[in-house]
């Protein structure tokens, strides 16, 4: 069986230190984040995008147990789920965090001080309000600003149902 926990949410919302927090809980998960395999091409083109994509993909074909770190906005993202969903023995949850517009300018201002380099990407105009793919059933929702990471991942590990437990 493959497990994939789709885990999504706006930009700064924590879904890269939920998920550090999360893989001391799950171990044996690996973690493809779409900015890692965007981080890879050579330039930033909706075809580069599309080979991203499509890489991200295969990554989790090879894998038993992944967490795919997206914004979950990206009409690509629906796609290779809706692969994924198709091949024998897969079960996909897909998990939403969330902060605060006030937590989010915080943690972006944060950003700026600090060496992060944000990727272009092609997936929503900025100015628009958040919303994930259309279609895409969230199983669990949490607010990231109001625990600390390691609480936030402990409670997503609690909520967890049982088969993706190893």
């Amino acid at each position: 069986m493959r497990h994939i926990i789709n885990l999504i949410g706006p930009p700064v919302s924590g879904k890269s230190t939920i998920i550090r927090e999360l893989k001391t809980l799950l171990p044996v998960y690996h973690v493809l984040a779409i900015n890692d395999f965007r981080r890879r091409q050579e330039e930033t083109t909706p075809d580069r995008e599309t080979t991203a994509w499509n890489q991200l993909w295969l990554e989790a074909l090879k894998s038993e147990y992944c967490i795919i770190e997206s914004t979950g906005t990206s009409p690509h993202l629906g796609m290779i789920l809706d692969r994924l969903w198709r091949a024998p023995g897969t079960n996909i949850l897909t998990v939403a965090l969330k902060a605060t517009p006030r937590i989010r300018r915080q943690r972006e201002e944060q950003r700026r001080w600090s060496d992060y380099q944000q990727l272009p990407h092609y997936e929503a105009p900025s100015g628009r309000p958040w919303r994930p793919v259309s279609g895409m059933s969230i199983a669990i929702s949490v607010d990231t600003g109001k625990l600390l990471p390691a609480q936030t991942a402990a409670l997503l590990f609690e909520q967890l149902p049982a088969d993706f437990l190893e």
